[in-house]
């Protein structure tokens, strides 16, 4: 078996992961894991899937072309990045809420990136009126920092940015 990743962006609409999980079993693929989301009108999914070693990937191509043509994806098909293999990384959750304004996301991530914190999962929105901004993160911590201190060094940028914001470790048994 061989892993493929597979992502789909189009207007939403019944059928979209069905047809492109049926194309996959149609191959003998199997799906590892996914990850969808609708955003305003749009679906976006990213697939990684296995493969038997002899299907070539102009098959991989028909066979979801066939299954999802109808639907106007654009898809992208590409050969599956190794996993990293280290020990387990501390994982936790930040929470940011405040008044929608641009920049928010820029400065969280940037701070997350100079501090060499993984963002492992992200999710915004936009909620009620007056609009407040949800953000939130799931993030691997570099071994040299932890969930406490990870809230310290992110405290300026929330003061900078006007929004509130939490730092928890993530459970054990959140996914």
């Amino acid at each position: 078996m061989r892993e493929v990743v597979i992502t789909a962006v189009g207007t939403d609409r019944p059928g979209i992961v069905a047809s492109i999980t049926e194309a996959l079993l149609d191959l003998g693929g199997n799906l590892a894991d996914c990850r969808a989301a609708l955003l305003r009108g749009s679906f976006a999914i990213v697939v990684a899937a296995t493969l038997p070693v002899d299907v070539p990937e102009q098959d991989l191509r028909a066979a979801l072309a066939g299954r999802t043509g109808d639907l106007g994806l654009d898809v992208w098909i590409g050969p599956a990045a190794a996993p990293a293999h280290h020990e387990p990384l501390e994982r936790c959750v930040i929470s940011v809420y405040g008044a929608d304004h641009p920049g928010i996301v820029a400065a969280v991530s940037r701070a997350l990136a100079d501090r060499e914190v993984n963002i492992v999962d992200l999710s915004s929105r936009v909620v009620g009126d007056p609009a407040i901004y949800v953000l939130g993160l799931e993030v691997e911590l570099p071994r040299d920092l932890d969930p406490e201190g990870l809230r310290r060094y992110l405290e300026p940028v929330a003061r900078a940015q006007g929004v509130e914001l939490s730092v928890e470790a993530e459970a054990e048994d959140i996914l």
